[in-house]
């Protein structure tokens, strides 16, 4: 095995498989017991893939026959295990690698968040995500991207430990170790970007965007990888349901109905909440706050799809709407390659320019899929701001046009991530109940957790906080003003943002002086109509999913002065206290509700109805399952306004798809009752902004010269207090289409509290009941 420069490059994974590359081509291969080669795939230099099945040679560009019996005629040269990566002569050596599929983590004991060292990793600035171009570039009429979510290895926590560390840290931990996560990404030059959060998605305004997302969570051999947290993943509540446990196939709760309900499944219920899933990953992305999309091209949480592995063999491939939205994204953008492990969204991008972000979308396991990696930023830009800022005064540039210390926008995803004491992402199940209460013999979850959190065995929090995928980073700026486009990524954590020079303290985590105040000019609709501020120690509330286009400035900071970003938003779920321009054709009332077991367990939350009872003024919510028709139809172009009432203790994050939506009121509910879900209230006595002591640090409003009050900003996700009516008001589109809503506190939207809801009639046949459309009014039979 002579090649031009008699050199080879060998590089091994964690697992032991190996790949064999001589650029453009890459030889993977893996070995089975007895020391024989079991598979392997190839790629010639013309694109060409090869596998185990294919002839048995190739040949490289420097005219070399490389086959599988020469491969495995390599040697270890006494050695045990190969370097990551390393030049060999002639003779490559490696460590053989098993074909079986890995076993599931499960996590070690959580890592004491004293251990880590904050301030001590640079801040990362995600760099912009690269286009397809000249000939790789199908479609010029749009920006093209082809990306992957795959698992990589990433240094995410600090390599030292806290100066301050307790001994338990000191005994057999290692900072070194790095984490196991998903990661979205593409290859450039032969580089691969995936990492933890993506890169950048840079949008014109106006010009298309087109997204072949890959699945590609397999190993080297294209056989699957089982889910990072599949230990964590719950398979009675309703979710994608690969496997098809239960008389419903896909995209259903096996234990729907417990005990005696008509789609309760006594057997495949057992199985769920006795067993671990060990298949492949389901993925679908949603692009979050893009306005005016396809709904082929929105992410919808049943059209998933698994990666195109080897061995698929008692999995479906693909959700109940993956089919459905490939002929009609084929059919409406004449270049849209959809086949296994791949789909292609296409984006408008025509909104306002403003700030959004992508992240998966997958029914049931959207919060395990996000936890582990999943989300990256998508700007949408008039014009790239490399030369001069997009508006006069705004600091720039962002990432992508020098070195960091040139940048002055800065993209900030704030998310809590808890590790075990092997450095990989720990992520709580539910304990401490009784197993009485527990599907199968009871009606809760057996995994689930009602909200993300994770405690050290005294109860202390050992939830970290992360900014771009690093602990309590720190960031050298200039003396000058700094833009920070802010996303609350947290699974279920508000956040209540300030700016200090004085640094907290475990006795004193919330500080009161050296405050250093900012501005607000805009949300993830867009810049205000002017600047909201100065801000100080109220600071500015984010529930989960919501983003802030903040200003700070620097220059009256003396030298070497530190500045801290801090958040004194609650450890537990927020509670509260701490768009259309024609006629209104529609107005709705929903309910948000929870339903708790005996034992005081939640057992789900649901997004509902409003119906009369018997006692006049007195209303009652009524639960409504993912799986029951539609109740929510608009007309097309038309100005809604929805009232969702909360008669839960949490203030819920709700996000609607597709569109852009203005607070209208709040309004108090009266003679509330948890357990008949019956309330009343006097729909003219209300608020236009959060009552004192409500929301404190929302912005709904903004100075502006047409109302003295202020006019109303646009939103795609808002926080909805306990015991108040929120109404908000929309422009629907002109197009007809599926789409959902929901609570994105993720553990919620998991489990139950999301809604279709359809924006006309599209006419699509009703796949859970049969002979029924979707979208027509209470359930209309098919033509």
């Amino acid at each position: 095995m002579v090649a031009a420069a008699g050199r080879y490059l060998l590089k091994t994974n964690a697992s032991g498989a190996v790949s064999f590359n001589r650029a453009p081509q890459l030889i993977r291969y893996c070995w089975g017991k007895g020391g024989q080669l079991c598979s392997w795939t190839a790629t010639g230099a013309d694109g060409t893939e090869y596998d185990s099945g294919s002839p048995y040679t190739i040949v490289n560009d420097y005219d070399v026959p490389i086959s599988p019996r020469e491969l495995a005629n390599c040697t270890c040269r006494g050695i045990d295990v190969c370097p990551r990566e390393a030049v060999y002569p002639r003779t490559i050596t490696f460590k053989p690698a098993s074909c079986s599929t890995p076993p599931i983590y499960v996590n070690a004991a959580v890592l004491n968040p004293a251990c880590v060292a904050k301030y001590q990793s640079t801040l990362l600035l995600p760099p912009i995500m690269p286009r397809l171009t000249g000939s790789k570039d199908p479609n010029p009429a749009a920006d093209q991207y082809n990306i992957s979510v795959r698992e990589i290895f990433q240094s995410v926590l600090p390599t030292v430990l806290a100066a301050d560390a307790p001994a338990e840290c000191r005994d057999g931990y290692d900072p070194f170790r790095p984490t196991r996560l998903f990661a979205y990404g593409t290859e450039i030059h032969g580089q691969s970007t995936h990492n933890w959060p993506a890169f950048t998605i840079e949008a014109t305004r106006g010009r298309k965007v087109q997204v072949q997302w890959r699945n590609e969570l397999f190993d080297l051999n294209r056989r699957y990888r089982p889910h990072l947290l599949a230990n964590q993943l719950d398979q009675t509540i309703h979710w994608a349901n690969p496997n098809e446990l239960g008389a419903m196939g896909t995209d259903h709760a096996p234990c729907e109905g417990w005990p005696d309900g008509p789609m309760y499944n006594a057997t495949a219920c057992t199985i769920a909440a006795t067993t671990n899933y060990t298949g492949p990953v389901p993925i679908v992305t949603h692009v979050h706050g893009m306005e005016g999309v396809q709904d082929n091209s929105d992410g919808y949480t049943e059209a998933w799809y698994l990666p195109k592995a080897t061995n698929l063999a008692g999995y479906k491939p693909y959700g109940t709407w993956y089919d459905k939205f490939r002929t009609e994204a084929q059919a409406s953008n004449s270049f849209s390659p959809y086949g296994p492990g791949l789909a292609t969204y296409t984006y408008p991008t025509s909104q306002r320019p403003s700030q959004l972000w992508y992240h998966d979308h997958v029914l049931g396991a959207t919060r395990l899929n996000v936890y582990t990696g999943l989300a990256g930023f998508f700007m949408i830009r008039s014009k790239f701001p490399r030369n001069g800022p997009e508006l006069p005064g705004l600091p720039f540039p962002p990432p992508g046009s020098g070195p960091d210390s040139a940048v002055r926008e800065l993209l900030l995803a704030i998310q809590d991530r808890a590790f075990d004491v092997n450095n990989q992402l720990y992520y709580p199940k539910q304990d401490a109940l009784d197993p009485a209460f527990a599907l199968p013999d009871g009606p809760v979850p057996p995994v689930w957790v009602p909200e993300f959190a994770a405690s050290l065995p005294d109860g202390t929090d050992a939830t970290m906080m992360m900014v771009n995928g690093r602990v309590s980073p720190r960031h050298s700026v200039a003396p000058e003003p700094y833009r920070l486009r802010v996303l609350n990524g947290c699974n279920a954590k508000a956040l209540i943002l300030y700016f200090s020079t004085t640094q907290p303290t475990a006795a004193t985590p919330v500080v009161t002086t050296g405050i250093l105040p900012f501005y607000a000019i805009g949300n993830e609709g867009g810049l205000f109509p002017s600047v909201v501020g100065p801000i100080t120690d109220t600071g500015v509330l984010m529930g989960p999913a919501e983003r802030y286009d903040l200003i700070i400035d620097f220059s009256g900071v003396p030298a070497d002065t530190s500045v801290y970003m801090l958040n004194k938003g609650p450890g537990v779920v927020y509670d509260g206290s701490n768009v259309g321009d024609g006629t209104t054709v529609h107005i709705a009332q929903f309910t948000l509700l929870e339903d708790m077991a005996a034992s005081g367990n939640p057992i789900a939350q649901f997004i509902g109805t409003v119906q009369p009872t018997t006692t006049n003024g007195v209303l009652q919510g009524e639960k409504r399952f993912w799986m029951d028709p539609i109740d929510t139809i608009t007309g097309l172009n038309a100005t809604e306004e929805w009232t969702i009432i909360n008669l839960t203790p949490d203030a819920h994050p709700i996000h609607i798809h597709e569109v852009m939506f203005e607070i209208v009121r709040y309004t108090r509910l009266d003679n509330v009752d948890a357990d008949t879900k019956t309330f009343s209230f006097t729909i003219d006595i209300y608020e236009e902004t959060p009552p004192p002591g409500l929301l404190e640090g929302e912005i709904i409003r903004a100075p502006c010269a047409a109302d003295p009050a202020g006019c109303r900003v646009r939103k795609d996700t808002t926080l909805m207090p306990p015991g108040y009516a929120t109404t908000v008001r929309m422009r629907t589109a002109n197009r007809a289409g599926l789409f959902v809503w929901h609570c994105h506190l993720l553990e919620h939207e998991d489990n139950e509290m999301m809604r279709p809801w359809c924006v006309g009639n599209p006419g699509y046949p009703d796949p859970k009941h049969p002979g029924m459309q979707m979208c027509a009014s209470m359930g209309m039979p098919m033509p």
